[in-house]
């Protein structure tokens, strides 16, 4: 991968473009005082609209680096592929939102704090189209060529790392004063870093299996937006931790379930092969 400048242009301006941002309205606003899903501002919606749009900035840069107007028009080709079996794109919008749902149910056994809000707001809209503009960046440049050196599980690990890594500097700014003490927000970004591990890994046996950008779009957002959408805003730091602890769980146990029930998923776990980016959909 390192012998890939287009993809170390991409990585950079991806990870600059966040940490620029943060470290600006840092410097004249200060930290945020809460969670920025519960206090939405000007200063979140400057960083959220930063690095939402980062990796869309970043792979069309290098894209265009790369192949001028026909890596451009590569970038966007996976969005022709959305003709596939309903079963695609049930793995695609369910597997997160149900995992959780129940973990919610499962929590809310012992407290009606954890109640499934079913609420839907401006951001899980913005979710909505966020997810791809981010999926540009993740699905549509980054996948293929990391796919042209390593196995889909190498990707799917690999990128999970990133992805998170890339999350760090806004996610600090913006939930680091709703958890308060150090140790809470580290347990709160180990247990998102496991969460983007899975995300990453469904995401590219999508991805291999239907060379579509479109549903890896839909995975992310069932991601982010399942949780924007049931998850209640009024949980508390620990009652947060507690409920993702859950949803980190279900989320391993789903996994050992695809392993064991689904042979495809079994194969694509076990592939030591590199695939190419122009592999049938």
């Amino acid at each position: 991968m390192l012998r890939d400048k287009p993809l170390i242009i991409f990585f950079m301006i991806a990870f600059l473009i966040p940490i620029i941002a943060v470290v600006i309205v840092t410097v004249i606003y200060g930290l945020q005082t809460g969670l920025v899903t519960n206090q939405l501002s000007l200063t979140s919606l400057i960083v959220v609209l930063a690095m939402v749009h980062a990796p869309l900035v970043a792979a069309m840069i290098s894209a265009y680096v790369d192949e001028r107007a026909e890596g451009l028009k590569n970038l966007f080709r996976g969005l022709k592929h959305w003709r596939f079996k309903a079963e695609w794109y049930v793995r695609a919008l369910l597997i997160f939102p149900l995992s959780i749902l129940a973990s919610l149910l499962i929590m809310s056994l012992f407290s009606d704090n954890y109640t499934p809000a079913f609420f839907i707001s401006i951001l899980v809209v913005g979710t909505f189209i966020s997810a791809l503009w981010e999926e540009v960046g993740w699905t549509g440049f980054a996948t293929p060529r990391m796919l042209k050196r390593l196995s889909p599980l190498k990707v799917g690990l690999s990128l999970g790392f990133i992805h998170w890594l890339w999350h760090l500097a806004a996610d600090f700014w913006g939930s680091s004063a709703f958890y308060e003490e150090i140790y809470l927000y580290a347990i709160h970004a180990l247990l998102w870093l496991i969460g983007l591990l899975v995300l990453r890994i469904i995401t590219l046996w999508i991805y291999v299996r239907t060379n579509s950008l479109v549903l890896g779009w839909l995975t992310h957002f069932s991601y982010t937006g399942g949780q924007l959408l049931l998850v209640p805003l009024s949980l508390t730091a620990i009652e947060t931790l507690l409920w993702n602890s859950v949803f980190v769980i279900l989320l391993l146990f789903v996994m050992l379930l695809l392993l064991g029930l689904n042979t495809d998923f079994r194969n694509y776990w076990r592939s030591g092969e590199n695939w190419s980016s122009d592999f049938p959909g």
